[in-house]
């Protein structure tokens, strides 16, 4: 049975191994923690993890609630506070609210953490949020969460079965943060996907797989237009563009060769960095855009008359005329094996051309 004939089958077998892989639960009520060092990134994350809440969508594919309603709290000062809503109105955030999701603006001396207990008094879980609710906080850079504070914003959201979100954009990964929250997110800054300004992996470490590197992990790539912010979530295959770049092209149907002589691999490596990614061809997928990232990995650029020009110079006898003097003796120079391996046949001579030139032949006087 040829190869065509099982690929339908494979495709299918492969998407529902991907489905299982990265099966997600819902989240838990209490506290959310978005821990990880991407302060330089903290207004798309924010962004990303907003948009995602108000339109109650899958876009991004980690547990996400089942809530009623979203609020996400700023409390600064009021030139800050002005400046947050510009940014958000460029963002696209602001026209995001509806009734079941609302920007609350509220004045204040300073930026608050929200771990201390006067940010914690101020909030009043409970009074103007409900149950099945989804409160948005958002840590000032360089603060570090208060370990009580976060037990209390953990027992109240739970008292009244709220989902409260605490972005943490300066804290590290570890054991210490992990045993805090009900729940737990890890952003990384990355290279973006050419076209994008900004990229992170958001990772859920609880839905980690040892036989898929993507469980439980997507790209985000973002780039702000005049429309607002365009997000393009895709599930996590590198870190590096050359890796992603040859997912794509395995899912384009490129074989190991071919992927390999493109970036310089051979194909058993390819197949390593390869194995267990489910990679996906982008929408519009095309010369250019293969240009463009081929670019971006500092590839060369395909070259679509090298197959062609051979046969088109050996078509075309005038070119002949245009040649050197000497072109024919250039064209004898090079290694003596390549010369072996592309040796010409040559006629056989007859019976009187060989006597003649045997006759030509002088015989040294030691051997007569």
């Amino acid at each position: 049975m040829s190869r065509d004939s099982h690929r339908p089958n494979k495709k299918k077998e492969l998407s529902k191994l991907a489905q299982s892989l990265i099966a997600i639960s819902a989240l838990s009520p209490g506290l959310t923690m978005v821990v990880g060092q991407y302060s330089a990134v903290t207004l798309y994350v924010h962004a990303v993890m907003v948009q995602a809440l108000a339109k109650q969508s899958a876009d991004l594919p980690i547990p996400m609630p089942d809530c009623e309603s979203v609020i996400c709290f700023f409390r600064n000062t009021p030139r800050k506070l002005e400046q947050l809503r510009g940014i958000h109105n460029m963002l696209g955030i602001s026209a995001l609210a509806t009734d079941n999701f609302k920007l609350a603006y509220r004045e204040a001396s300073r930026e608050l953490d929200w771990t201390s207990p006067a940010a914690i008094a101020t909030l009043s879980l409970g009074r103007e949020e409900r149950e099945a609710s989804c409160i948005v906080l958002q840590q000032p850079a360089g603060a570090a969460p208060d370990i009580e504070g976060l037990l209390h914003l953990r027992r109240a959201a739970e008292a009244i079965g709220a989902y409260l979100i605490l972005l943490c954009p300066d804290l590290i990964y570890d054991a210490n943060s992990s045993s805090i929250p009900n729940e737990l997110f890890v952003v990384a800054p990355c290279p973006p996907n050419p076209g994008f300004d900004e990229a992170f992996v958001f990772s859920c470490p609880e839905l980690a797989s040892p036989l898929n590197q993507a469980s439980g992990k997507v790209l985000c790539c973002v780039r702000l237009t005049d429309d607002g912010l365009e997000t393009e979530i895709t599930p996590y295959v590198a870190d590096d563009l050359k890796t992603r770049l040859m997912a794509i092209l395995k899912a384009d149907e490129w074989s190991l060769e071919e992927i390999g002589k493109l970036v310089g691999l051979n194909k058993s490596n390819v197949s390593r960095k390869l194995r267990m990614v489910f990679g996906a061809v982008p929408d519009g997928w095309d010369g250019a855009m293969l240009a463009e990232w081929l670019e971006a990995c500092d590839l060369d650029p395909i070259d679509e008359e090298d197959s062609s020009a051979g046969d088109s110079d050996d078509e075309d006898g005038d070119d002949d005329e245009h040649q050197p003097d000497d072109w024919e003796a250039d064209d004898d120079a090079g290694d003596d094996l390549d010369d072996l391996d592309h040796a010409k046949p040559v006629a056989p001579a007859s019976r009187n051309e060989r006597n003649t030139r045997n006759n030509d032949i002088v015989i040294p006087r030691k051997q007569r």
